[in-house]
């Protein structure tokens, strides 16, 4: 079973046991766990599930790996013969995750209802 859920603006394939790395910081600590109710669509054996009332059931839970920055990026602009340089630096935040699991909610049985209650007529 996998599914495509969107994170933070980005979409991600995944299925139970994958590691993700996620391009943005997600202020969640390191060994803590994380749902994320944003499905896009569910594969499994022989269904695949891509209709919006019934993906709201369906959540991802995630465990917080680790946090790190990627390698440094080098902006670097200048103008020839103008004396212009400018060098400017960049490093991205990183978070990975280990995806647990991808389950859907139970729904929830409507509420029995109840007979109405007989009136007792007032005899005079």
């Amino acid at each position: 079973m996998f599914a495509i859920v969107e994170i933070y603006g980005k979409q991600y394939k995944v299925a139970k046991g994958d590691i993700v790395l996620i391009n943005s910081k997600i202020d969640v600590a390191e060994g803590k766990t994380i749902k994320f109710d944003n499905v896009k669509a569910v594969s499994d054996k022989d269904k695949n599930l891509f209709n919006a009332k019934d993906l709201s059931k369906y959540n991802v839970s995630a465990k917080v790996i680790e946090h790190k920055r990627d390698a440094k990026v080098t902006v670097i602009k200048k103008k020839r013969r103008k004396g212009y340089q400018r060098k400017r630096g960049h490093r991205q935040d990183l978070t990975l995750l280990e995806i647990k699991s991808i389950s859907a909610t139970k729904a929830k049985k409507p509420a029995a209802k109840k007979p109405a209650a007989k009136k007792a007529k007032d005899k005079k």
